[in-house]
């Protein structure tokens, strides 16, 4: 890298100061020990554990009827080829 190319413009710094505001934002990941301890607390609760197995269920049932359908489809496309 030559010394032009280690020059930045002002549109450069205002890019990399938005970045640096976007760093601060907590969600980001600069959480503190006692914010990352109850995120993790909240993520693995046991209530956050069976809110996510049933929308695991309810997918799944969702996907068995789809499923089931599909096999309807197919089944009655073999028929009508076997005709």
């Amino acid at each position: 890298m030559n010394q032009i190319d280690s020059i930045l413009t002002s549109e450069q710094i205002a890019i990399f100061q938005a970045l640096d505001e976007i760093d601060k934002d907590p969600c980001i990941g600069r959480l503190t020990k006692e914010e990352k301890d109850v995120l993790f607390d909240q993520f693995f609760s046991k209530e956050a554990k069976m809110k996510r197995l049933q929308r695991i269920r309810q997918r799944q049932q969702a996907l068995e009827q789809q499923l089931a359908s599909l096999l309807a489809m197919e089944k009655k496309i073999v028929e009508s080829l076997q005709d």
